[in-house]
């Protein structure tokens, strides 16, 4: 059979969590392959088209839609799903026809990689996963060593690579100290996590006004700096002042949360959704008003510190892997609106657990689920990844939210940040 795509076997830098990962295929409880947009490659589009083409792909031709003119080859044309869970049509019995019949070569470039991100920085090769994929959720979150990293061995395909080319002005040396600076201070078991996020913001804050006044040759001495501070424990004393408003917590986050509304086209995201919901005191419609919001979201955080005495880790690792995918702090323009984005969805993602924990136990039977536990919450984190890591649009809507709120300055942020 002809090999439609090439790979390429790669070292790599990756979290120990990502040599565990195998796809769970028809026993996974959300499959990727339904709820959202599937792309196509170009080379893969063209391979459906082709007279002579054999099936499964002969067929699956007919629910091919090219985007216009201007897509680049990686998004090309997209598959039309079919039926109230927008399921692709290659799907049978929890598994993809193309694959089982046709093998990985001819699975498009979206399908072949998810949930892995492979990207390419300062000549190192690095693997993550997204967390949208319950299996991965579960191998990174529940583990106390899934974020030890180690080089291992990847095969890819060349297109897949994300290639960053860093900060025109930092050289990309620098810019893997400042990331390495970051991921440690997020491991600093010693400080709560809320201080770590709030550390992180006063780093970010004073490396974005290095970046901004021209002041890169600065930023070593900044590190060493920050790096003495925290081990000398000089900021923390500051930060025993601020206290905690749970009721701007729950209003702020849960107005990101509500803005993309309550709907699902898969029964199992309903039914967490259902949870979260209930959780939040709100009607079928997921609304509820303020005081009994904020009372729910406060009750909820007190039993989210009971479960997360099984994984205490588990917030910790959700944040390294966001960095880590995002080559934290230099995803975005400026590095102090990539700690924003961070903190929002942190903020998102503690307020569904909260609700979650504070859910009745008779809610959306459907789940299984024998009692509260962490693994209920690394399913909390997957639906939250699904339905907002994956939407740029979202991410600046959040942007835009913060900023024209008020809520993104550093001493606002604090007291988001406590609880």
């Amino acid at each position: 059979m002809a090999v439609l795509h090439r790979t390429r076997t790669l070292p790599a830098l990756m979290p120990r969590y990502v040599e565990r990962f195998q796809c769970l295929g028809p026993s996974c409880e959300d499959t990727c392959c339904a709820g959202w947009p599937i792309h196509i490659d170009k080379k893969t589009y063209k391979a459906y088209r082709q007279d002579g083409a054999q099936e499964p792909v002969r067929s699956l031709s007919k629910s091919l839609v090219r985007f216009d003119h201007g897509a680049g080859n990686g998004n090309y044309a997209m598959i039309r799903t079919e039926g109230q869970e927008q399921r692709c049509p290659a799907m049978a019995d929890g598994l993809c026809s193309v694959h089982k019949t046709l093998g990985d070569t001819h699975l498009s470039d979206v399908c072949h990689s998810y949930p892995r991100v492979t990207q390419q920085f300062g000549g190192q090769v690095e693997q993550v996963l997204t967390l949208s994929c319950p299996q991965a959720a579960r191998l990174a979150l529940l583990a106390e060593d899934a974020f030890e990293f180690t080089e291992g061995s990847v095969t890819l395909r060349e297109a897949t690579i994300a290639r960053f080319d860093g900060h025109p002005d930092l050289a990309p040396a620098l810019m893997n100290d400042v990331r390495i600076f970051c991921l440690n201070l997020m491991r600093t078991r010693e400080l709560a996590l809320w201080q770590r996020l709030a550390l992180l913001g006063v780093f970010c804050e004073s490396l974005s006004k290095h970046m901004g006044s021209g002041r890169q040759a600065g930023i070593p001495a900044l590190l060493e700096r920050f790096i003495g501070l925290v081990e000398a424990g000089e900021l923390q004393a500051s930060l025993d002042q601020v206290q905690p408003n749970h009721g701007a917590q729950a209003m702020v986050f849960a107005t990101l949360w509500g803005a993309k509304g309550f709907a699902a086209p898969s029964p199992y995201q309903q039914a967490l959704i259902g949870r979260i919901s209930a959780g939040l005191g709100a009607d079928e419609n997921g609304q509820t008003e303020a005081a009994a919001l904020v009372a729910a979201y406060t009750a909820g955080l007190a039993r989210l510190d009971q479960v997360l005495a099984d994984a205490p880790f588990l917030l910790e690792n959700y944040l390294l892997n966001e960095m880590f995918v995002q080559v934290f702090p230099f995803a975005a323009a400026d590095v102090y609106d990539n700690y924003l984005h961070l903190v929002a969805r942190f903020g998102l993602l503690r307020l569904l657990l909260a609700a979650r924990c504070n859910a009745p136990a008779d809610v959306s039977a459907d789940l299984h689920e024998d009692a509260l536990g962490v693994q209920a919450l690394a399913a909390i984190v997957q639906l939250h990844c699904r339905r907002f890591q994956h939407d740029s649009s979202y991410t600046r809507q959040i942007h835009f939210s913060l900023h024209d709120s008020g809520w993104a300055s550093l001493d606002k942020l604090y007291s988001l940040l406590r609880t």
